[in-house]
């Protein structure tokens, strides 16, 4: 009886393992692992080598790029569903020449994103109390290139290539870490950080190019680019992932925005810390959306890779913000080098739960564009403007701050789950008929 239920253990841990799910958020996870643990380095030395004032300039245009970087998950929620498309149905001239137009068009778009930060580095600069304009501009050319180097990822991750993804990530983290010591010792504070970022992208642009001149540009034959099938699943999904990001980035710009710069740059290192969450739970919804677009053109079952994704992300996210609450002080020492930033130890905890609900949405999220269930977007667009109003009416704390976007993330919970719910419930109805 031992022997037996052993052996049925063993296959179905091997069932698991073997999981297209399971494998490629193994492969995804080691190599975004791997460079948000080079990131974390990053950040520490920043966090120790820069003033506290320095520190917060750094963390409100790291959550600037952020924000203004969210378009590029919309350019990869469309790229990643109409490529993932075109090669499961064999059609591999289609996919070649969506790539290739979609590479214009965003390059177009990355052009004219960095004169707007051009043009409006003063505006910017004054709302978030920084002197140097430079600042901003290389802001504004950080995005430019983000804008441009996530055409190639989102290929490659439709083509399910996460060993490769995973090295390219490594790669241009190990440049991101270096080039910013380097540059942050030879004295150039902020400056360094940003160049860092920017190298990132870089390196990641140009990696992309290599494997997809073999696999792609070979197919050259022109067909029409479906503008408006793009277009009305782009602006709702654009809304969406605009929406979510704001969710996490909106809190620690209006932290700078209301609170002391010493107070902003503590809530910074606390942001940091408490994203390690995301770091670990986000490559679960990147592998699983593009397995379920594949069965979902097929008209194929899809709910068990859905459900095996939500255990994991629960499971992880639970997993760290439980350590959140047990050893606040210790977590931030090894991260933040503790100095004042264990002023900010109890918050740690709460900020776990935050993340951990937004990494829960973020897979719902994930879920329902697979499906193209595209109408869940203006929810959130709600639910994103709710917390910016929620916050700028009641910041009088630190603890408040992080209530109100635990609020407007388990609200957006509830009512994606009880959509769900309803979207089960006529599809069984309709299987009956």
């Amino acid at each position: 009886m031992f022997l037996s239920k052993l052996k049925q253990s063993l296959t179905l841990i091997k069932r698991i393992i073997s999981h297209d799910l399971v494998g490629g958020a193994f492969f995804i996870f080691l190599g975004t692992s791997a460079s948000s643990f080079l990131a974390f380095i990053l950040n520490l030395f920043l966090a120790r080598s820069l003033t506290y004032s320095d520190y917060g300039i750094f963390t409100s245009l790291l959550s600037l790029i952020t924000l203004f970087t969210i378009p590029t998950l919309s350019f990869n929620t469309v790229i990643l569903r109409f490529i993932s498309k075109y090669f499961a149905l064999n059609e591999s001239e289609h996919a070649s020449y969506f790539y290739k137009r979609i590479l214009f068009y965003i390059g177009i778009l990355s052009i004219s994103v960095f004169i707007l930060f051009f043009f409006l580095s003063r505006f910017i600069s004054d709302f978030l109390k920084i002197s140097d304009t430079r600042l901003i501009i290389l802001t504004g050319l950080i995005v430019a290139v983000s804008y441009i180097s996530v055409v190639n990822t989102s290929v490659l991750q439709s083509l399910l290539r996460f060993k490769l993804m995973s090295f390219i990530s490594v790669t241009s983290g190990v440049i991101k870490l270096f080039g910013g010591i380097g540059l942050v010792y030879l004295g150039y504070k902020v400056f360094g950080g940003l160049w860092a970022i920017f190298f990132m992208y870089f390196i990641t642009l140009i990696l992309g190019f290599f494997p997809l001149k073999r696999i792609i540009v070979k197919h050259s034959e022109k067909v029409k680019f479906p503008h408006k099938e793009v277009f009305v699943y782009a602006l709702p999904t654009s809304i969406a992932v605009i929406s979510i990001f704001s969710l996490i980035s909106s809190d620690v710009i209006l932290v700078k925005h209301f609170f002391p710069a010493d107070v902003a740059g503590l809530y910074g290192g606390l942001s940091v810390v408490g994203k390690v969450i995301f770091f670990f739970t986000a490559p679960i919804p990147s592998v699983m959306f593009p397995l379920l677009v594949k069965r979902h053109v097929k008209s194929e079952s899809f709910n068990n890779i859905f459900y095996l994704a939500l255990l994991g992300v629960l499971t992880l996210s639970l997993g760290i913000t439980l350590l959140y609450f047990l050893f606040p002080n210790f977590i931030i020492q090894f991260f933040l080098g503790g100095r004042e930033y264990l002023k900010v130890s109890g918050y740690l905890g709460l900020f776990g739960l935050y993340i951990s609900l937004f990494s829960v949405l973020n897979l719902l999220i994930s879920f329902f564009l697979s499906i193209k269930k595209t109408e869940i977007s203006y929810v959130l667009l709600v639910g994103a403007i709710s917390q910016i109003i929620l916050i700028y009416f009641f910041h009088s704390s630190l603890f408040q701050v992080i209530g109100m976007s635990m609020i407007v993330c388990g609200l957006l919970i509830i009512l994606l789950l009880l959509y769900y719910a309803k979207f089960i419930l006529q599809d069984k109805s309709q299987n009956n008929r």
